[in-house]
């Protein structure tokens, strides 16, 4: 049975441009942020350049490979290697340049304001802890049944990011106990990170194409905020491979506006990337 494509039941926005615009929500004001992706995350690299065309002007956006900070693309990059990223960009770097500014991130608990950015990670695997696997599963190095794309940036930018995103939501991806942690969630929860990361907090939402869900603020468990347009909280539970802690009332995931439609499709994906981004549900 294949991973069926997930859908909001409109032809007005895509699921991944739903993820977009919840992503760029969360990071309004007009506080100085620092945000990023990984290599292919598109997703948040798109909810960046939204957030700083509509939430959050403050954002320095940078994209690692392509070396750029603030790039001013309309049409979304491949990814942030791609060098159109560096489109009308502030500056540009070398990688070891990228590497080494967020290196410096990692700033004592009282200079954590700097680090709450759009940064988001992925994972092949994601506990209900929010740690995150990409180096890869079915045993240990170098035998392995499937290897991941490996660690790089994932360790010190977990430090940071505030989020998990996944472009697909299975029980294969959502396990009880990642088999490897490239990215530390909250640990084994309650204040575990804490104490190994001297106070620093973990990710705070973890955004999917079929819901939104963030930590509890004992335990650090993965709980459900909302559910997207066209599914159910029984399709979340049914899809997802750990116990999630869900409140007695769980919304619909808020639609996005017009205007917010307009910005992104106009001066963020003029191309459409997004609306034609597979996402899936199951299996």
């Amino acid at each position: 049975m294949a991973a069926q494509n997930v859908t909001p039941g409109t032809d007005r926005y895509s699921m991944a441009e739903l993820m977009v615009v919840c992503m760029a929500r969360v990071l309004s004001g007009e506080e100085e942020k620092r945000g990023g992706g990984g290599a292919n995350a598109i997703i948040p690299l798109a909810a960046g350049r939204l957030a700083q065309l509509t939430t959050a002007p403050n954002l320095w956006l940078g994209t690692g490979g392509a070396g750029s900070m603030n790039g001013k693309f309309d049409r979304l990059p491949l990814g942030t290697w791609d060098p159109s990223c560096d489109a009308r960009a502030e500056c540009k770097n070398y990688m070891m340049d990228v590497v080494d500014t967020f290196l410096k991130a990692r700033m004592p608990p009282q200079r954590m304001a700097m680090r709450d950015g759009a940064g988001s990670l992925g994972g092949i695997q994601i506990d209900k802890y929010g740690n995150s696997n990409m180096i890869g599963i079915g045993g240990k190095h170098p035998k392995m049944k499937v290897r991941g794309p490996g660690t790089v940036g994932t360790i010190w930018s977990a430090s940071a990011a505030q989020g998990l995103f996944v472009e697909h939501h299975n029980k294969r991806v959502f396990v009880e106990k990642v088999e490897h942690i490239s990215g530390p969630g909250w640990l084994t929860g309650g204040d575990s990170r804490h104490k190994v990361l001297n106070g620093r907090d973990g990710p705070i939402y973890c955004w999917t194409p079929i819901a939104v869900m963030d930590f509890t603020e004992d335990e650090h468990r993965m709980r459900l905020v909302s559910v997207h347009p066209g599914y159910t909280v029984k399709d979340v539970v049914e899809n997802t491979g750990f116990e999630l802690v869900i409140p007695d009332k769980v919304p619909t995931t808020t639609e996005p506006t017009d205007w917010e439609l307009n910005v992104l499709h106009t001066q963020v994906d003029r191309g459409g990337r997004l609306k034609n981004r597979r996402l899936t549900i199951g299996v």
